[in-house]
């Protein structure tokens, strides 16, 4: 069984597109469309339907892919049993990371790691979190970390890191910012509904942020009165410092206290930082010292959090 073969293919389908595939597959566009075509042919069957721009998988083709994922999932389950008994100081980890907050830890994680495990070279993909557990699912990520809520998970094994709360933002400006508690002291708890006639931002409609946010609006009677959604919560801090709106963001992303006034709200909206992988992974002893560290700087973030301190450290985090 030609294995580099299912890589390729499980790659089409991951990109949707022959071109994109090849490229991340330092392979020529021409050869990956004549491996594919050999064989469809050889089955007897077309894998894909093909559009102008994509191609979606057949039934045939999500038979071929759901097989092709789990031999390669055995595959890599394998090599890594056989590179900790060899040398645990080769291979690689495909590590899922949510937008912003992933690249952010595995910046302040990586030079303890690259330091014991400088030859595992870490494959990392930013994805929404939904995407992340799909894509541990098909084998095509070792483990992931995620920032969800309790009923968003699935069947995947999961290591807590620590609680985020959500707090709220409002211009400095505004009315109710007089209220807000100064610099290092607690936040000031406001009912949600206070600002029933203000502009709000938030992260775009099906993101795990708004699967929390969304239920507080609906328990306090209102629907807000939505200006702006993105895909960056920089974007939405942005917005309430520049006096356009109100947020609500994770309390890692309230930085601004110039020009921000922030409150926690009555309900304590939060979610988990959380690392993920299947129970049926077998993880290396260089991934299970990804995840020491990723609890080493949740464990900072928690303690920074509990000075009634928002944002991160101003001091790069020490671990080890």
């Amino acid at each position: 069984m030609d294995l580099k073969l299912l890589e390729n293919i499980v790659a089409i389908a991951d990109y949707e597109n022959i071109s994109k595939a090849a490229e991340a597959l330092f392979i020529t566009q021409s050869g990956l469309n004549q491996q594919l075509i050999k064989l469809e042919n050889d089955l007897g069957t077309p894998l894909f339907y093909r559009t102008k721009r994509h191609l979606h998988p057949t039934e045939a083709g999500r038979i071929y892919l759901e097989s092709a994922r789990e031999i390669l999932k055995i595959k890599r389950c394998a090599y890594t049993r056989i590179q900790d008994l060899a040398d645990s100081t080769i291979g690689e980890i495909h590590f899922g990371l949510p937008f912003e907050h992933g690249v952010e830890m595995f910046i302040s994680i990586s030079p303890a790691f690259n330091q014991k495990y400088p030859g595992v070279r870490v494959h990392l993909a930013e994805q929404k979190v939904s995407k992340q557990l799909d894509m541990i699912r098909s084998g095509q990520l070792d483990m992931a970390f995620v920032m969800l809520h309790e009923h968003d998970k699935n069947e995947n094994q999961y290591i807590p890191l620590c609680r985020e709360e959500l707090v709220l933002g409002c211009p400095i400006h505004h009315p109710l910012a007089a209220y807000a508690a100064p610099p290092g002291q607690p936040l000031t708890i406001l009912p949600l509904s206070l600002f029933k006639n203000e502009k709000f931002a938030f992260m775009f409609p099906g993101s795990t942020m708004r699967s929390v946010i969304d239920p507080l609006f609906f328990k306090s009677g209102f629907q807000p009165d939505i200006l702006f959604e993105t895909t960056m919560n920089f974007a939405l801090a942005q917005l309430v410092s520049n006096g356009l709106c109100c947020t609500i963001l994770p309390q890692s992303y309230a930085r601004d206290t110039t020009n921000t006034a922030w409150f926690r709200l009555e309900d304590e909206p939060s979610w988990m930082w959380e690392i993920t992988h299947s129970k049926n992974m077998v993880l290396s002893e260089a991934s299970w010292y990804l995840i020491e560290l990723s609890k080493q700087y949740a464990a900072c973030m928690k303690k920074h959090w509990e000075a009634h301190q928002l944002g991160i450290p101003d001091r790069p985090l020490k671990l080890k």
